[in-house]
């Protein structure tokens, strides 16, 4: 047997087959960061092997069959939006492999390593300005590197997917420059530098950016539903279907309040609950901000209880967090904006200057979307409170997206989530506190957290990265289209 022959032929199989296992490891059920740096490698050397476009298109199926193994019950979705988001999920990573086969041999060798990461940038960051957000971006995979996500404080996460699809192009360039060391070494040198730079910034920010500032604690509480109440609202809130359960919501909102006052007196100064956590109907909210009220007056807390208020008839709701200040004033009410469901939203974050620093919230999906939650960080907020409600098959990654905000911004986090992962982290990505919804019976999580922000460059001058990307990405195509003439892969 011709082996050298029988490696040709094998070889780019056994590439796009290792490619998408890894791929299948990013992000959702089974996140493991690393295995989106091997995943964009081999991947790159795969489309680069194939000497038609069209011989790549098995990728496209790979890495659909792929991301239906990490999203299948991850959110309670249709069949056939399982189907599509499959096969979305791939969009940017196999919009910038095609470009990269297509553009990399009418460019110079070092502009060649640029359109990978460039393309994926450009359409990753074009993805989150759609209801999809940042969910499924490899940038936003890699909380478990702590010298890595540290990146987004610079950035915001457009630095890190950069980072990863450049050093994999790096890569290939490389083996496929590796007969003429010259070049092999100037590259080399480039891309190290660039990365030692960059993850020793990001280790000594881990290390050594702890706030000084003295902590506050917050309790945040979860109590279990015993049922689907969002199910109501699919059904457009029929009166005589929720009048059979008010006992029922009756004891949530009592054991919310009993889990309140054990915050208190553990010494928390500022609780919220999860989102959702109580369901209140339009008959019973004034009593309810009435008794919130009074709580945060007699235990001198900010009080900020997280609610879906339900509007019979309707598909609408308001699903809610409301802040109460310790004199029993309303400090702020924020309605979920970023939501599948129909949503009230005026679309404007709130903050409330305490004694512990500018307190924000934002509700779960909402940190999904980087420029959105942007605002936060130009209002210069200290500490973000996230109520959350996840389902089991995306904890603790779900959470993790939304933490990476509170590292973009130099914000502290405190996400409560019902069915996922309760997690706390400063504003340098260090975790205060962690809760599993699954493995505890008690779910309330106090986490004492720094009344100050840490500094951020990404929260000054925000998206610019994503900008000066995308036109990188439109100079390299306009220049190897306009360009006309093959440069070849041994030019400098």
């Amino acid at each position: 047997m011709d082996t050298p022959r029988f490696w040709r032929i094998f070889r780019p199989w056994l590439l796009l087959v290792i490619g998408a296992v890894c791929f299948a490891f990013v992000g959702w059920r089974f996140n493991v960061a690393f295995a989106a740096w091997i995943s964009a490698a081999l991947l790159i050397r795969y489309f680069r092997d194939q000497k038609r476009w069209y011989a790549a298109l098995p990728a496209v199926l790979a890495l659909a069959v792929a991301s239906f193994v990490q999203m299948n019950g991850g959110w309670d979705l249709d069949p056939w939006m399982i189907y599509t988001f499959s096969f979305l999920r791939a969009a940017a990573f196999l919009g910038a492999l095609f470009f990269d086969r297509a553009l990399r041999g009418r460019l110079p060798r070092w502009a060649s390593t640029l359109v990978y990461p460039s393309v994926y940038l450009a359409l990753d960051y074009l993805i989150t300005l759609t209801p999809l957000g940042s969910v499924m971006s490899v940038s936003a995979t890699q909380m478990g590197f702590p010298a890595v996500s540290q990146v987004a404080s610079l950035f915001g996460i457009w630095g890190i997917g950069f980072l990863i699809g450049w050093l994999a192009s790096v890569a290939n360039t490389l083996w496929e420059s590796r007969r003429d060391p010259a070049a092999v070494k100037r590259l080399a040198v480039v891309a190290g530098s660039v990365a030692l730079v960059l993850l020793a910034f990001g280790s000594a920010r881990y290390s050594l950016a702890r706030p000084s500032a003295p902590t506050v604690r917050v309790g945040s509480v979860t109590v279990a539903h015993p049922r689907d109440y969002w199910a109501w609202i699919d059904q457009s809130t029929p009166r005589a279907l929720v009048a059979g359960y008010t006992t029922e919501l009756s004891g949530i909102q009592e054991q919310l309040m009993a889990q309140s006052e054990r915050a208190a007196a553990a010494g928390a100064r500022i609780i919220f609950w999860s989102e959702g956590n109580l369901v209140l109907t339009e008959d019973n909210e004034k009593a309810f901000m009435d008794r919130a009220a009074q709580f945060a007056r007699s235990h001198a807390v900010y009080f900020a209880p997280a609610m879906v208020v339900l509007r019979y008839g309707q598909t609408i709701s308001d699903n809610k967090i409301v802040m109460f200040a310790p004199d029993g004033t309303r400090a702020f009410t924020y309605v979920k904006t970023m939501s599948w469901y129909p949503t009230g939203s005026d679309g404007v974050l709130k903050t409330v200057d305490t004694p512990y620093g500018r307190i924000g919230a934002a509700i779960c999906f909402d940190m999904d979307f980087p420029s959105f939650i942007h605002k936060l960080g130009a209002l210069r907020a200290d500490i973000v409170l996230v109520p959350a409600f996840d389902r089991e098959r995306i904890r603790p990654y779900h959470t993790e997206v939304g933490l990476l905000r509170g590292l973009e911004n130099g914000f502290s986090v405190v996400r409560q989530t019902n069915d996922g992962t309760s997690m706390a982290i400063d504003g340098s990505g260090r975790v205060l506190a962690r809760q599993e919804f699954f493995e505890t019976s008690d779910r309330l999580m106090l986490s004492d957290v720094p009344t100050r922000r840490v500094p951020s460059l990404y929260a000054v001058i925000g998206e610019w990265f994503a900008y000066a990307g995308m036109l990188l990405a439109l100079v390299l195509v306009l220049w190897a289209v306009v360009g006309g003439a093959r440069v070849g892969q041994t030019r400098a």
